[in-house]
């Protein structure tokens, strides 16, 4: 099998030749560290990653509106003031819409324009069908919310509910264009990067959750199906309390499950593996930063343990390669997939 050929047996749930590993963004940092004058192509080649993507966020500082750049603040094409911290993805500061009666007034940006695919095709050029092409697009929380600001946005599902969903309509009227031409550029698996929870759990009720979230996601699901990709849904956080939601959207894959948020990979197996495939979960915090290289090899190894049996699972970090993540212990968990991750697994493997 190639790297294509072993993500899509995972994300059917059948049994590929190894674990596949993959990453949506490592850190350009933590690349040049471990093969240094590198690029992201040449790095992925390297490193033996089974997905290949964008690597980062849409923005470049230098190819941003700034409306502070002592502060690095500026303003993307939503009208969301954002700020370049550390990481690949700046995070919002202040949305646009300042009021709920607003909403019907605001207009999203043009889906058509030319910059939507950023550097996609270049990717595509380099890996169609080897590698899985891998873009992280939105559903129906991170955009509304970014424009309203998360605070007011989830008390406008007590006091402008109506409202709520013209201000969905409008972002999925975008973002659902997006994702198609996406797809039709050669992208295989749309990862859904919008998240739902923090460590103690959703950041909604699932009342909240079926009512607001959930048609929009299952819209972006099944859109992303019809163009011809597969699914992958990303939420930090303890989802549990909307994970039936979350499946029963028809995603084909979850991910990262949050280990530190009490996600239990082995017990998410036992329960959800016959329904969807797994992605996930090596702490990117304390283990992947702090821990040594020996703890990495052995949280790896009883994750693949757990998690692996009859396949339907990739390995991957719980977020991302960030920027505080040491390179050695990146390199242990890869390693340890190398020597634990073919098919079948070692004797420790247990039926699910």
């Amino acid at each position: 099998m190639n790297s294509f050929e072993r993500v899509v047996a995972a994300l059917e749930r059948r049994q590929p030749d190894r674990v596949p590993l993959v990453e949506w963004v490592v850190d350009e940092r933590v690349m040049e560290a471990m093969l240094p004058g590198c690029d992201y192509f040449a790095f992925n080649d390297w490193l033996g990653l089974d997905n290949a993507g964008l690597n980062r966020s849409s923005w470049r500082r230098d190819n941003v509106e700034y409306v502070d750049r002592e502060k690095g603040l500026f303003r993307d094409q939503w009208g969301v003031i954002r700020a370049f911290g550390p990481e690949s993805s700046p995070y919002p500061v202040e949305g646009p819409i300042k009021t709920a009666e607003a909403i019907r007034a605001y207009e999203p940006p043009d889906p058509e324009a030319p910059g939507v695919l950023g550097q996609l095709p270049e990717v595509v050029a380099r890996f169609k069908g080897k590698k899985a092409i891998t873009a992280i697009c939105r559903d129906s929380l991170f955009n509304p919310s970014h424009l309203r600001g998360v605070e007011n946005y989830l008390m406008d599902f007590i006091d402008h509910p109506k409202l709520v969903h013209e201000l969905i309509e409008k972002t999925l009227s975008y973002d659902l264009r997006v994702t198609e031409r996406m797809v039709q550029a050669g992208v295989d698996v749309v990862v859904f990067g919008d998240d739902y929870a923090d460590k103690n759990g959703p950041m909604m009720s699932p009342r909240h959750f079926r009512e607001f979230v959930f048609p929009g996601l299952k819209r972006s699901v099944e859109n992303a199906h019809r163009a011809g990709a597969y699914v992958v849904k990303h939420t930090d956080g303890n989802v549990m309390p909307i994970l039936d939601m979350i499946i029963e959207s028809g995603v084909d894959a979850i991910n990262p499950l949050e280990p530190v948020a009490g996600m239990d990979i082995a017990r998410i197996k036992r329960d959800y593996g016959d329904r969807v495939a797994l992605i996930g979960n090596i702490d990117c915090g304390e283990l992947l930063c702090m821990a040594s290289p020996d703890d990495v090899r052995r949280v790896t190894r009883e994750t693949i343990e757990a998690a692996a049996p009859g396949g339907g699972f990739c390995l991957s970090s719980s977020n991302s390669i960030h920027s505080s993540v040491k390179p050695e212990n990146y390199m242990a968990m890869v390693e340890t997939l190398r020597q634990y991750g073919q098919y079948p697994l070692a004797a420790r493997e247990v039926p699910v």
